[in-house]
């Protein structure tokens, strides 16, 4: 499995059809944020709240199974994801950053209003001052 992670609009999708293209026959492709509705939320809950920290386990479980489910099928999985790789700790990682200025851009084009764009550079700017990951749950970090 590959996992790529990076705080949002940090180039996650931009890089899959590269990705997809060096690799040998078939890759399926997902993303962890693919369950939630438009507001973050997974059977009612918001799960890209700090409040839903305490089922974050559970839901990084599930994807687990979800790509689990397909590998047995020989088909390598490539997940963009949140996580760390203690959290997930199968496969190869590619975490992703970008400029300020660049997610700005990246967010706006999303239509995020500029309060949720400088929450968003806000957070990132808090988790890496205090060396923590980064991430839509701030929670991703480099791996292996």
């Amino acid at each position: 499995m590959f996992v790529v992670t990076g705080a949002p609009a940090s180039g996650k999708s931009t890089v899959v059809p590269e990705l997809v293209r060096l690799s040998p026959g078939n890759l399926v492709v997902m993303d962890m944020d693919e369950l939630l509705d438009d507001h973050g939320r997974l059977l009612g809950i918001n799960i890209t709240s700090p409040t839903a920290a305490p089922i974050w386990p559970a839901y990084n479980a599930l994807w687990l199974r979800i790509t689990e489910l397909i590998r047995r099928s020989g088909i390598p999985v490539l997940l963009l994801s949140p996580l760390l790789p203690t959290e997930l700790p199968e496969g190869r990682w590619l975490h992703l950053d970008c400029p300020d200025a660049v997610r700005q851009k990246r967010l706006a084009n999303r239509g995020c209003s500029d309060a949720e764009i400088e929450e968003a550079i806000r957070l990132i700017a808090s988790a890496v001052l205090s060396h923590q990951p980064t991430g839509s749950r701030e929670t991703q970090a480099l791996g292996q």
